[in-house]
């Protein structure tokens, strides 16, 4: 008797071989911003505590012996909350069931696409969301409007990269140790590559007009990323770019990705890809992240 869909079912070892293909792929090839910031693993309550310790300063001896002069640095914490993300396909092909494990398989690229899709959007959120603080992360802190430089009525402009590169080094950014990424959409591209210095070989190492792409110029790397920036209305459409170092975003995670791949009964047992994470971001530090506004 021929094997039919509803009669099949896929291996258990099939399944794992499925989960292992997505993760692995996606350690392979991540988000887009997903490489770009800090990340850690978590467990227990969907609440954890990320704890930052404060800039501690010296104080010059001015008398021999004298008392120690104690120094109390601030303890801040951020807070970090998961969620739950899920996707579920039917499948009501055969032959795609029987070869589900096969790492060239095209819903494992898929999946990899959307889970890769979705941690970019799980840290574009919390760019300027407000983040958890306190001891029991009860309290808020807003996106500081300091962190900002607004659009003017212009594009994505050197003189703009220059403001946000100064304001990071006004707020004590060190800048030797850590590259600042900016996201930006091919607006802000197009706009960079019609700015003459950045053309200019005497100003940039990088041909941006020959690659096609800004690539790198004045310390910035540029993530080029359609449709999650934030953007708001403003005498026109204001693109809100993201500038951050690696150190200034975290998204955490609870359970890495997973597959549960089985029958569904009121879908007349037609058989569902089932998978689902658990994560989540914040904002670490004030002044790690800049608002930088252009106009399209």
């Amino acid at each position: 008797m021929a094997e039919t869909l509803a009669t099949y079912t896929v291996p258990e070892h099939h399944v794992l071989m499925f989960t292992s293909n997505v993760q692995a792929a996606l350690a392979r090839v991540g988000g887009v911003l997903d490489p770009h910031v800090t990340h850690g693993a978590y467990t227990g309550d969907k609440v954890q505590a990320v704890n930052f310790l404060g800039p501690i300063a010296f104080t010059r001896r001015e008398v021999r012996n004298a008392d120690t002069v104690f120094v109390e640095p601030a303890h801040t914490q951020r807070w970090l909350r998961g969620f739950e993300y899920d996707a579920a396909i039917l499948v009501d092909r055969l032959d795609t069931l029987k070869m589900i494990y096969d790492p060239t398989s095209p819903y494992v690229e898929r999946i990899r696409e959307g889970a890769a899709r979705e941690y970019d959007v799980i840290i574009m959120n919390e760019f300027y969301a407000a983040a958890m603080t306190g001891t029991r992360g009860d309290s808020t802190t807003a996106f500081p409007s300091a962190d900002e430089v607004l659009h003017g009525t212009t594009g994505l402009t050197v003189a703009k990269l220059r403001a946000t590169r100064k304001l990071m080094k006004q707020r004590h950014v060190d800048l030797r140790a850590e590259r600042p990424r900016m996201a930006i959409d091919a607006e802000g591209a197009d706009d960079l590559l019609g700015e003459a210095l950045v053309q200019s070989r005497d100003t940039n190492a990088v041909q941006p007009l020959v690659n096609g792409e800004p690539g790198a110029y004045m310390g910035f790397d540029f993530i080029p990323i359609e449709d999650i920036i934030p953007t708001r209305t403003d005498s026109g459409t204001i693109v809100m770019a993201p500038t951050w170092v690696p150190s200034g975003m975290h998204r955490g995670t609870w359970q890495d990705l997973r597959t549960i791949i089985g029958p569904r009964a009121d879908k007349n047992n037609i058989t569902q890809i089932h998978c689902t994470f658990t994560g989540g971001g914040t904002r670490l530090e004030e002044g790690k992240i800049i608002k930088c506004e252009y106009k399209i």
